[in-house]
């Protein structure tokens, strides 16, 4: 906060304003595993991709179908997790994995088995080594990936290995193949019935002219512009200039 404050002193006021459990990962309590809930926007933006600018009756329908295709794709893969009794699914599997493997490389020495501290030193070809101190009683190491991510990191898996810990007591549950078997298995979606099988509804939508200013001219959007759109910005740019490419080739050839 003092180094926004030296750089800007009004984007420092403005974010002493917000209660820091609500953007900060240092003040949340540990319930905010950073990709976790930063990436849900995206997660929608994957399903809704393609959908813009489409009658409203068509996003809708756009909407649930592909939302229910994603949960039956990937219920059918926790039914296999769980088929295999495999405690993560994939993508937290390998990186444990792969963390696991790096700690290998560590050297960890161990202090105090009551309180499971230790002490790893990282050694990096041609450079001089680095020392962390790593804590499984309180979930933490100095690199800061075991609390940002909630998955241990490869110096939090050294220390677990000398131990002789079990490592899935130290990877949270919301990770575990139950808990993602349980978010694509709870029967969120049914079949829709046609329309002539709906219920009569017991009011009428009325249009209010008076809600809708017309002005001259092309709305001026204040959307923020985000990848969806970039696509859409390039052809069209790509486009304008093959036209006036073209255009210019005509001119020079008229010109001879």
């Amino acid at each position: 906060m003092r180094q926004i404050e030296g750089l800007c002193h009004g984007a420092h006021e403005y974010l002493r304003a917000i209660d820091v459990t609500k953007w900060t990962f240092s003040h949340d309590g540990g319930h905010r595993y950073g990709v976790m809930t930063t990436n849900i926007s995206e997660a929608i933006n994957g399903v809704l991709k393609g959908t813009r600018r489409l009658p409203i009756t068509a996003i809708v329908s756009a909407t649930f179908t592909r939302s229910k295709n994603a949960f039956r794709e990937r219920e059918v893969v926790a039914m296999n997790l769980q088929q295999r009794n495999q405690a993560w699914p994939d993508d937290v599997f390998k990186r444990i994995a792969s963390n696991n493997k790096l700690g290998t490389r560590h050297s960890v020495d161990l202090y105090n088995h009551s309180r499971q501290t230790a002490s790893v030193t990282v050694h990096v070809p041609g450079t001089s080594s680095r020392t962390f101190i790593v804590s499984l009683l309180e979930r933490a190491c100095d690199c800061g990936q075991w609390r940002l991510s909630g998955i241990p990191c490869s110096l939090a898996l050294a220390v677990i290995r000398q131990y002789v810990l079990d490592i899935t007591l130290y990877v949270p549950e919301c990770y575990s193949t139950i808990e993602y078997a349980l978010t694509y298995t709870s029967g969120f979606f049914s079949p829709l019935a046609d329309v002539e099988y709906w219920d009569e509804p017991n009011f009428q939508l009325r249009h209010n002219p008076g809600r809708r200013i017309r002005r001259r001219g092309r709305d001026v959007t204040t959307r923020i512009h985000n990848e969806m759109d970039w696509p859409q910005t390039r052809a069209r740019q790509q486009y304008q200039a093959q036209d006036g490419a073209g255009t210019l080739g005509q001119g020079s050839r008229r010109r001879r």
